[in-house]
Protein backbone atom coordinates (compact mmCIF):
# COMPACT_ATOMS: atom_id res chain seq x y z
CA UNK A 1 0.00 0.00 0.00
CA UNK A 2 2.77 2.44 0.89
CA UNK A 3 4.69 1.57 -2.26
CA UNK A 4 1.36 2.48 -4.52
CA UNK A 5 1.35 5.76 -2.64
CA UNK A 6 4.69 6.55 -3.14
CA UNK A 7 4.96 5.45 -7.09
CA UNK A 8 1.11 7.89 -7.46
CA UNK A 9 2.87 10.57 -5.49
CA UNK A 10 6.21 10.14 -7.49
CA UNK A 11 4.31 10.06 -11.22
CA UNK A 12 1.67 13.26 -10.02
CA UNK A 13 4.78 14.88 -9.15
CA UNK A 14 6.37 14.58 -12.32
CA UNK A 15 3.80 15.62 -14.45
CA UNK A 16 3.27 18.79 -12.03
CA UNK A 17 7.19 19.39 -12.52
CA UNK A 18 7.03 19.03 -16.45
CA UNK A 19 4.44 21.59 -16.83
CA UNK A 20 5.44 24.16 -13.89
CA UNK A 21 8.93 23.75 -16.26
CA UNK A 22 7.23 24.91 -19.75
CA UNK A 23 7.66 28.54 -20.38
CA UNK A 24 5.16 28.74 -22.74
CA UNK A 25 2.31 26.78 -24.48
CA UNK A 26 2.52 26.98 -28.33
CA UNK A 27 -0.63 26.72 -30.27
CA UNK A 28 -0.31 26.14 -33.73
CA UNK A 29 -2.80 26.24 -36.97
CA UNK A 30 -2.09 24.21 -39.92
CA UNK A 31 -3.57 23.74 -43.57
CA UNK A 32 -1.61 21.17 -44.14
CA UNK A 33 -3.07 20.51 -48.21
CA UNK A 34 -4.49 17.11 -48.77
CA UNK A 35 -3.52 14.99 -46.39
CA UNK A 36 -4.98 11.51 -47.54
CA UNK A 37 -4.39 8.07 -47.08
CA UNK A 38 -4.24 5.64 -50.21
CA UNK A 39 -7.60 4.26 -49.83
CA UNK A 40 -10.65 4.72 -51.81
CA UNK A 41 -13.36 5.91 -49.21
CA UNK A 42 -16.84 4.77 -50.77
CA UNK A 43 -18.20 7.82 -49.04
CA UNK A 44 -16.27 10.84 -50.44
CA UNK A 45 -14.66 11.86 -53.56
CA UNK A 46 -11.24 10.99 -52.97
CA UNK A 47 -10.46 8.65 -55.66
CA UNK A 48 -7.99 11.02 -57.19
CA UNK A 49 -5.64 10.19 -53.87
CA UNK A 50 -5.15 6.61 -54.71
CA UNK A 51 -2.54 4.99 -56.30
CA UNK A 52 -4.17 4.83 -59.37
CA UNK A 53 -6.55 7.98 -59.46
CA UNK A 54 -5.75 11.45 -61.35
CA UNK A 55 -2.61 12.28 -58.39
CA UNK A 56 -1.54 8.75 -59.04
CA UNK A 57 -1.12 8.93 -54.63
CA UNK A 58 0.82 5.89 -53.10
CA UNK A 59 2.82 4.83 -50.08
CA UNK A 60 6.26 5.76 -51.09
CA UNK A 61 4.38 10.03 -51.63
CA UNK A 62 2.43 9.20 -48.31
CA UNK A 63 5.21 8.29 -46.21
CA UNK A 64 6.89 11.16 -47.08
CA UNK A 65 3.97 13.96 -46.76
CA UNK A 66 3.76 12.26 -43.24
CA UNK A 67 7.31 12.95 -42.43
CA UNK A 68 7.50 16.53 -43.76
CA UNK A 69 4.71 17.31 -41.77
CA UNK A 70 6.19 15.76 -38.84
CA UNK A 71 9.39 17.98 -39.62
CA UNK A 72 7.37 21.19 -39.64
CA UNK A 73 5.51 20.29 -36.37
CA UNK A 74 9.04 19.73 -34.74
CA UNK A 75 10.52 22.89 -36.29
CA UNK A 76 7.41 24.95 -35.40
CA UNK A 77 8.22 24.09 -31.78
CA UNK A 78 11.57 25.26 -31.22
CA UNK A 79 12.57 22.54 -29.25
CA UNK A 80 9.09 21.69 -27.59
CA UNK A 81 6.80 19.73 -29.13
CA UNK A 82 3.77 22.49 -29.61
CA UNK A 83 0.74 21.73 -26.89
CA UNK A 84 -2.09 22.41 -28.64
CA UNK A 85 -2.21 21.63 -32.89
CA UNK A 86 -5.08 22.75 -35.05
CA UNK A 87 -4.98 21.17 -38.56
CA UNK A 88 -7.01 21.28 -41.94
CA UNK A 89 -7.96 19.30 -44.79
CA UNK A 90 -7.08 15.40 -42.88
CA UNK A 91 -9.33 12.81 -44.14
CA UNK A 92 -9.51 10.74 -41.03
CA UNK A 93 -8.61 9.57 -38.22
CA UNK A 94 -6.13 7.23 -39.65
CA UNK A 95 -3.60 9.75 -41.29
CA UNK A 96 -3.72 11.60 -37.70
CA UNK A 97 -2.69 8.36 -36.02
CA UNK A 98 0.12 7.91 -38.75
CA UNK A 99 1.18 11.44 -38.24
CA UNK A 100 1.55 11.28 -34.43
CA UNK A 101 2.53 7.45 -33.94
CA UNK A 102 4.55 6.61 -36.81
CA UNK A 103 6.68 9.71 -37.10
CA UNK A 104 9.14 11.78 -34.99
CA UNK A 105 6.00 13.06 -33.24
CA UNK A 106 5.99 10.04 -31.57
CA UNK A 107 7.96 11.37 -28.71
CA UNK A 108 5.24 14.45 -28.38
CA UNK A 109 2.58 12.04 -26.54
CA UNK A 110 -0.76 14.01 -28.69
CA UNK A 111 -4.07 13.01 -27.82
CA UNK A 112 -6.47 13.01 -30.75
CA UNK A 113 -9.74 15.29 -31.30
CA UNK A 114 -11.85 14.19 -34.70
CA UNK A 115 -14.72 13.02 -36.28
CA UNK A 116 -15.50 12.50 -40.53
CA UNK A 117 -17.39 15.56 -41.27
CA UNK A 118 -20.07 16.09 -44.32
CA UNK A 119 -17.53 17.32 -46.78
CA UNK A 120 -17.83 16.43 -49.94
CA UNK A 121 -13.72 15.17 -50.71
CA UNK A 122 -13.77 14.06 -47.19
CA UNK A 123 -11.61 16.54 -45.59
CA UNK A 124 -11.80 17.67 -42.11
CA UNK A 125 -10.72 19.79 -38.98
CA UNK A 126 -8.68 17.99 -36.11
CA UNK A 127 -7.17 18.97 -33.19
CA UNK A 128 -3.66 17.53 -31.33
CA UNK A 129 -2.93 18.28 -27.86
CA UNK A 130 -0.37 16.48 -25.35
CA UNK A 131 -2.00 14.54 -22.86
CA UNK A 132 1.11 15.21 -20.10
CA UNK A 133 0.12 18.79 -20.42
CA UNK A 134 -3.60 18.89 -21.40
CA UNK A 135 -6.82 16.94 -19.98
CA UNK A 136 -9.69 17.62 -22.44
CA UNK A 137 -13.46 17.95 -20.80
CA UNK A 138 -15.58 17.96 -23.49
CA UNK A 139 -15.48 18.15 -26.87
CA UNK A 140 -18.37 19.04 -29.70
CA UNK A 141 -18.87 18.77 -33.65
CA UNK A 142 -20.82 21.41 -34.76
CA UNK A 143 -22.37 21.53 -38.35
CA UNK A 144 -22.74 24.52 -39.85
CA UNK A 145 -26.82 24.58 -41.02
CA UNK A 146 -27.19 24.44 -44.99
CA UNK A 147 -30.42 23.25 -46.25
CA UNK A 148 -30.43 20.21 -49.25
CA UNK A 149 -31.45 22.98 -52.00
CA UNK A 150 -28.19 25.08 -50.92
CA UNK A 151 -25.80 21.91 -51.59
CA UNK A 152 -23.26 22.89 -49.17
CA UNK A 153 -21.41 19.86 -47.86
CA UNK A 154 -18.97 21.04 -45.51
CA UNK A 155 -16.49 21.06 -42.92
CA UNK A 156 -17.85 21.04 -39.21
CA UNK A 157 -16.81 23.65 -36.15
CA UNK A 158 -14.43 21.32 -34.18
CA UNK A 159 -14.83 22.22 -30.26
CA UNK A 160 -12.96 20.54 -27.12
CA UNK A 161 -12.25 22.42 -23.65
CA UNK A 162 -10.23 21.31 -21.54
CA UNK A 163 -8.02 22.17 -18.51
CA UNK A 164 -3.97 23.40 -18.47
CA UNK A 165 -2.79 24.88 -15.15
CA UNK A 166 -5.67 24.68 -13.38
CA UNK A 167 -7.23 26.91 -16.10
CA UNK A 168 -9.45 25.59 -18.92
CA UNK A 169 -9.24 26.72 -21.87
CA UNK A 170 -12.00 26.16 -25.02
CA UNK A 171 -10.52 26.04 -28.48
CA UNK A 172 -12.42 25.92 -31.90
CA UNK A 173 -10.68 24.81 -34.67
CA UNK A 174 -12.32 26.29 -38.37
CA UNK A 175 -12.35 25.67 -41.72
CA UNK A 176 -14.82 27.78 -43.58
CA UNK A 177 -16.61 27.02 -46.82
CA UNK A 178 -13.89 28.39 -49.81
CA UNK A 179 -14.11 31.28 -52.09
CA UNK A 180 -14.94 29.03 -55.62
CA UNK A 181 -17.02 30.88 -57.00
CA UNK A 182 -15.61 34.32 -55.97
CA UNK A 183 -14.89 36.19 -52.78
CA UNK A 184 -18.08 38.37 -53.07
CA UNK A 185 -20.60 35.40 -54.18
CA UNK A 186 -19.39 33.06 -51.67
CA UNK A 187 -18.88 35.25 -48.60
CA UNK A 188 -22.63 34.41 -47.34
CA UNK A 189 -21.25 31.13 -47.10
CA UNK A 190 -18.39 31.81 -44.52
CA UNK A 191 -20.95 34.25 -42.66
CA UNK A 192 -23.35 30.97 -41.89
CA UNK A 193 -20.34 29.12 -40.38
CA UNK A 194 -19.07 32.44 -38.56
CA UNK A 195 -22.35 32.46 -37.11
CA UNK A 196 -21.98 28.75 -35.60
CA UNK A 197 -18.67 30.03 -34.11
CA UNK A 198 -20.49 33.31 -32.47
CA UNK A 199 -23.53 31.39 -31.16
CA UNK A 200 -20.87 28.39 -29.17
CA UNK A 201 -18.69 31.52 -28.16
CA UNK A 202 -22.35 33.46 -26.53
CA UNK A 203 -23.44 30.39 -25.01
CA UNK A 204 -19.23 30.09 -23.43
CA UNK A 205 -19.38 33.66 -22.05
CA UNK A 206 -23.06 33.34 -20.73
CA UNK A 207 -21.54 31.16 -18.30
CA UNK A 208 -18.78 32.80 -17.82
CA UNK A 209 -17.54 35.98 -19.17
CA UNK A 210 -14.18 35.74 -18.27
CA UNK A 211 -13.72 32.20 -20.60
CA UNK A 212 -10.55 31.75 -22.48
CA UNK A 213 -11.24 31.02 -26.03
CA UNK A 214 -9.02 30.05 -28.71
CA UNK A 215 -10.58 29.86 -32.37
CA UNK A 216 -7.98 28.70 -35.13
CA UNK A 217 -8.06 27.39 -38.96
CA UNK A 218 -8.27 28.57 -42.30
CA UNK A 219 -11.13 30.63 -42.78
CA UNK A 220 -11.08 31.72 -46.33
CA UNK A 221 -11.04 35.43 -45.72
CA UNK A 222 -8.63 37.98 -44.27
CA UNK A 223 -8.81 39.73 -40.99
CA UNK A 224 -10.91 42.09 -42.43
CA UNK A 225 -14.16 40.56 -44.19
CA UNK A 226 -17.76 40.63 -43.01
CA UNK A 227 -17.54 36.70 -41.63
CA UNK A 228 -15.34 38.20 -38.95
CA UNK A 229 -15.84 41.95 -38.62
CA UNK A 230 -19.38 41.36 -39.08
CA UNK A 231 -20.84 38.27 -37.65
CA UNK A 232 -17.65 37.26 -35.37
CA UNK A 233 -17.43 40.94 -34.52
CA UNK A 234 -13.34 40.31 -34.32
CA UNK A 235 -11.17 43.36 -32.90
CA UNK A 236 -8.04 44.21 -33.97
CA UNK A 237 -5.96 42.57 -30.87
CA UNK A 238 -3.37 45.68 -30.68
CA UNK A 239 -5.99 47.99 -29.64
CA UNK A 240 -5.21 50.07 -26.47
CA UNK A 241 -7.99 48.89 -24.61
CA UNK A 242 -9.14 45.42 -24.37
CA UNK A 243 -12.28 43.85 -22.76
CA UNK A 244 -13.10 39.99 -21.81
CA UNK A 245 -16.01 39.33 -23.80
CA UNK A 246 -14.90 40.76 -27.31
CA UNK A 247 -12.88 38.80 -30.01
CA UNK A 248 -9.60 39.92 -30.92
CA UNK A 249 -7.95 38.53 -34.13
CA UNK A 250 -3.92 38.15 -33.37
CA UNK A 251 -3.63 38.40 -36.91
CA UNK A 252 -4.81 41.81 -37.95
CA UNK A 253 -1.99 43.51 -37.95
CA UNK A 254 -0.63 41.44 -41.66
CA UNK A 255 -3.29 43.09 -43.63
CA UNK A 256 -2.24 44.79 -46.77
CA UNK A 257 1.61 43.49 -45.25
CA UNK A 258 2.90 41.89 -48.28
CA UNK A 259 3.47 38.84 -46.06
CA UNK A 260 0.88 36.18 -44.73
CA UNK A 261 0.69 32.37 -44.63
CA UNK A 262 -0.35 32.06 -48.32
CA UNK A 263 0.01 32.94 -51.61
CA UNK A 264 -2.72 33.61 -54.47
CA UNK A 265 -1.53 35.02 -57.52
CA UNK A 266 1.16 36.51 -56.12
CA UNK A 267 0.03 38.17 -53.54
CA UNK A 268 0.60 37.05 -49.73
CA UNK A 269 -2.32 37.24 -47.27
CA UNK A 270 -3.04 35.80 -44.29
CA UNK A 271 -6.23 33.89 -44.59
CA UNK A 272 -5.18 31.23 -41.88
CA UNK A 273 -5.96 33.27 -38.31
CA UNK A 274 -5.97 32.37 -34.43
CA UNK A 275 -8.88 35.09 -32.57
CA UNK A 276 -9.15 34.83 -28.74
CA UNK A 277 -11.09 36.08 -26.34
CA UNK A 278 -10.14 38.91 -24.43
CA UNK A 279 -9.59 37.37 -21.29
CA UNK A 280 -6.70 35.88 -23.07
CA UNK A 281 -5.05 39.22 -23.25
CA UNK A 282 -5.96 40.77 -20.70
CA UNK A 283 -4.39 39.41 -17.83
CA UNK A 284 -7.61 37.96 -15.98
CA UNK A 285 -6.12 34.50 -16.49
CA UNK A 286 -3.01 32.01 -15.43
CA UNK A 287 -2.36 32.62 -19.21
CA UNK A 288 -2.34 34.84 -21.08
CA UNK A 289 -1.15 35.27 -25.39
CA UNK A 290 1.02 37.59 -27.20
CA UNK A 291 -1.17 40.19 -28.98
CA UNK A 292 0.00 38.74 -32.66
CA UNK A 293 0.51 35.57 -34.04
CA UNK A 294 3.62 34.68 -35.71
CA UNK A 295 3.82 33.26 -39.30
CA UNK A 296 6.51 30.23 -39.51
CA UNK A 297 8.03 31.00 -42.96
CA UNK A 298 11.53 28.93 -42.60
CA UNK A 299 13.40 28.96 -46.39
CA UNK A 300 12.81 24.78 -46.36
CA UNK A 301 9.03 25.46 -46.73
CA UNK A 302 9.46 27.95 -49.31
CA UNK A 303 10.44 27.94 -53.00
CA UNK A 304 11.43 30.58 -55.42
CA UNK A 305 7.87 32.22 -57.34
CA UNK A 306 9.28 32.19 -60.54
CA UNK A 307 5.70 33.24 -62.31
CA UNK A 308 5.54 36.43 -59.80
CA UNK A 309 8.75 37.37 -57.80
CA UNK A 310 10.13 36.01 -54.18
CA UNK A 311 9.39 33.16 -52.56
CA UNK A 312 5.77 30.79 -52.05
CA UNK A 313 4.75 27.57 -50.09
CA UNK A 314 6.42 24.77 -51.57
CA UNK A 315 3.51 22.48 -51.73
CA UNK A 316 2.70 18.80 -52.30
CA UNK A 317 0.94 19.43 -55.77
CA UNK A 318 1.03 22.07 -58.32
CA UNK A 319 -2.31 21.14 -60.19
CA UNK A 320 -2.00 17.64 -60.98
CA UNK A 321 1.21 17.51 -60.74
CA UNK A 322 3.31 15.73 -57.99
CA UNK A 323 5.62 18.45 -56.07
CA UNK A 324 6.92 17.17 -53.13
CA UNK A 325 6.97 19.64 -51.16
CA UNK A 326 5.02 20.10 -47.82
CA UNK A 327 1.47 22.05 -48.03
CA UNK A 328 0.30 25.45 -50.12
CA UNK A 329 -0.15 27.19 -46.52
CA UNK A 330 2.05 28.07 -43.53
CA UNK A 331 1.63 27.17 -39.90
CA UNK A 332 0.89 30.35 -37.91
CA UNK A 333 1.08 30.00 -34.04
CA UNK A 334 0.87 31.85 -31.07
CA UNK A 335 2.03 31.04 -27.22
CA UNK A 336 -0.03 31.16 -24.38
CA UNK A 337 2.45 32.23 -21.06
CA UNK A 338 2.02 32.21 -17.61
CA UNK A 339 1.34 35.51 -16.26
Amino acid sequence: MLLRFVLTFICLWGLSGFAEGQQHYRIVSYNVENLFDIQDDPDTRDEDFTPFGRLHWNQEKYTDKLLKLAEVVKAVGEGEFPVFIGLCEVENRRVLEDLTQKTGLTEGGYGIVHRDSPDARGIDVAFLYRKALFRVIDEEFLPIPFSPEEEVFTRDILYVSGILEQDTLHFMVCHFPSMSGGEAGSEWKRKRAAAVVKEKVGELQSKNPEAAIVIMGDLNGKADRPAQTVVLDTKDSGTEHIQSGHLYNTGYYLLNQGYGSYKYKGIWQTIDHIIVSGALLNGNHVLRTDPKLQVFNPRFLLEEDKTYYGFKPFRTYLGPRYHGGYSDHLPIYLDLKRE
